[in-house]
């Protein structure tokens, strides 16, 4: 519940002629993960999946490939076959596979130059447009002339004036044909003997030369006939390629469901990768495996393998700890809590699991900051007004509600009413010192507790230096102890007696000599480096702990902005002061409970998270069958 489930590492001898199906087996029981074997390498030479994994890969992606095209989903509940398949049988199905895609890839090429070719026409019928006024040949426009010079293209249409009277001087004509988008589309044609004044003047004019395709030949309305009747043959082809595919479906698609089943019972091999290695006859596969699945593990082994098994197992040493994976399991109505964990990191095997600490914490600082009755109601409604879109962090927003109209039952308030009921305790603003000292107290247990944590891990992992003395250990806590009670003592009676100024000085005595001890650097670059992690040990316990004061600060602050809302709604008539009213409790649900949710985490990592939660461990991820893994692998 507080830390991952107890792991031993697993080591399985069988026969090498059995690997397949014994991958069958871990990968259909789903609680083994593979662990890489880099030591006994040179002790086992022998990878014997490589012509297995190859053949798999390559019949995988040629399923893919052929599903992608045919757009077909394997029938789902069909049953995985209880023998897992040879190499001889995965290289023919693989055979049969290829030959499908060549099919396939041959009707996709021939798909692809159709949707080129409707495109080319379409874009032809959009050009033909801008000429379909000439009553012409219009190939008469693309051809070569001894003594004319006909040019087409465009120019913006205020220079169609300026440029008609400036050709006209050299004997050229312009002929408006379209207009678009702010251009004409022009035709001009002169004496060849003339050309070389005019490239000048269609410069300044900004003329562009537009060449017209080849299949522009003939009166424009036969083309735009031709390119109709080339579309309707095209999309004829179209018509009966998918017929074909469809076709393909009907003929393929069972098979095809079989071989989805078939690679399927072939995908645990692949999934061992370094974690088997064999010499001549025998194969040995390492891993890791819950100890409450132990027994049933080596009991499905030995029941599903005719050969014999040989399954050795043992706690994780110091050596291994930080290999074995963590294995997290949390109800369901934990999961969203768990993902925001995740985002920081995933505790080591040993380590405590913050899950359960960063749950009701963050819960507690959320209610504390955003106490109202009203719109910690909005907030529990939310995922039952919106179920689809809040489906996914459905258990957060019903605490995080929960809590708020808890604490605004404590507050007194009701979408920043505060004179509707009476408090179960006192609106915030009533007396603010109080809190922030309530804040103040809550962060000083929320260290403490973090410490405590953090020395439990050190302790666990054999780290008994860093428990004793490092500055998140016993040391530091003392330290932070001996903090507390300085300030105490400061403001009651205005000093600190000699008793505190020893609990002060020993347990940072501690700390600077297990830092002096750590650094391997000259002297008087040890000197500074301990001095500034010391001093900044002392800094980071006192700003930790006033950095809790925020939560204090959003409650208060969520009745501040209540307030400022009803002070410009009674500045309003009726209707105008409702319209406030409501537009007022909208801002501040929205941005205001953005923002808290952002404070509340940023107090649960860096204030919490940082302090004993080292998150660089790694999931546990067991072999397993799974069709979305094997049609959509990972890259």
């Amino acid at each position: 519940m507080f830390t991952p489930t107890p792991m031993h590492h697993v080591g399985i001898s069988l026969l090498s002629e059995e690997l397949t199906q014994a991958s069958l087996l871990l990968a259909r029981y789903g609680y083994f993960a593979p662990d890489p074997l880099w030591e006994e390498m040179e002790h086992l030479p022998e990878n014997p999946q490589q012509p297995y994994v190859s053949c798999f890969a390559s019949a995988r992606t040629h399923l893919q490939k052929i599903l992608d095209f045919l757009e077909h989903t394997p029938a789902a509940g069909q049953t995985i076959p209880e023998q897992a398949p040879t190499l001889e049988q995965l290289l023919e199905l693989e055979t049969w596979l290829d030959r499908i895609w060549q099919q396939c890839s041959s009707r996709a090429e021939s798909a692809r130059r159709h949707e080129e070719k409707l495109k080319d026409i379409h874009h032809l019928e959009g050009l033909l447009r801008s000429y379909q006024s000439l009553d012409l040949d219009l190939g008469m426009l693309r051809r070569e002339y001894r003594f004319l010079n006909i040019l087409t293209g465009t120019i913006p249409q205020e220079n169609s004036t300026r440029l008609r009277e400036a050709i006209a001087m050299i004997g050229y004509t312009l002929t408006e044909v379209s207009r678009y988008e702010g251009l004409l589309h022009v035709v001009i044609a002169g004496l060849k003997e003339k050309e070389h004044n005019l490239k000048t003047v269609l410069k300044a004019a900004d003329f562009h030369l537009f060449m017209l395709p080849e299949e522009f030949s003939g009166h424009p309305g036969r083309i735009a006939q031709k390119l109709r009747e080339q579309e309707q043959i095209i999309l004829q082809e179209q018509r009966h390629l998918q017929l074909e595919i469809e076709a393909s479906i009907q003929e393929y698609g069972q098979r095809l469901d079989q071989a989805t089943q078939i690679l399927l019972a072939a995908s645990g091999l692949p999934q061992f990768g370094q974690s088997l290695r064999s010499r001549g006859g025998l194969a040995y596969i390492s891993g890791w495996a819950p100890v409450q699945k132990i027994d049933a593990l080596e009991s499905t082994l030995k029941h599903g393998l005719q050969g014999p098994v040989i399954m050795e197992h043992h706690p994780p040493d110091a050596k291994e700890q930080r290999r074995a994976p963590s294995f997290i399991h949390h109800a369901n109505w934990l999961q969203p809590f768990t993902v925001l964990v995740r985002n920081f990191g995933i505790p080591r095997y040993r380590e405590i699991d913050p899950t359960w600490f960063f749950t009701i914490s963050f819960i507690i600082m959320f209610g504390m900051m955003f106490g109202d009755l009203g719109h910690g109601a909005i907030i529990f409604l939310a995922p039952w007004l919106l179920p689809g879109k809040l489906r996914k962090v459905r258990s957060v927003l019903l605490a995080a509600g929960l809590s708020s109209m808890l604490f605004g039952a404590l507050y007194g308030s009701i979408f920043g009413y505060e004179h509707l009921f009476p408090a179960l305790w006192m609106p915030p603003l009533s007396n603010p010192v109080l809190m922030l000292k309530v804040a103040f107290f809550w962060g000083v247990g929320f260290i403490i507790l973090a410490s405590l944590l953090s020395i439990r891990n050190d302790l666990v992992e054999n780290q008994l230096a860093r428990a004793f003395f490092d500055s998140r250990g016993i040391a530091g806590l003392l330290l932070y102890l001996g903090i507390l009670l300085g300030g105490w003592q400061w403001f009651e009676h205005g000093s600190v007696d000699a008793w505190n100024k020893l609990l002060l000085f020993l347990p940072l005595a501690a700390i600077l000599g297990y830092k002096w001890k750590q650094q391997q650097s000259a002297l008087g670059e040890r000197l500074l480096v301990v001095a500034i992690e010391g001093f900044e040990t002392f800094m980071n316990y006192i700003s930790n702990t006033l950095s809790f004061l925020r939560v204090a600060a959003f409650g208060l602050n969520h009745v501040a902005l209540s307030v400022a809302v009803f002070a410009l709604a009674d500045m309003l008539g009726s209707t105008g002061h409702w319209i406030t009213i409501v537009l007022g409790n909208l801002f501040i649900l929205i941005l205001e409970g953005a923002i808290v949710t952002i404070q509340v985490l940023r107090l649960e990592y860096y204030e919490g998270f940082s302090r004993f939660f080292r998150g660089d461990g790694h999931e546990f991820r067991p072999m397993r069958l799974s069709a979305n893994d094997l049609l959509n692998p990972k890259t």
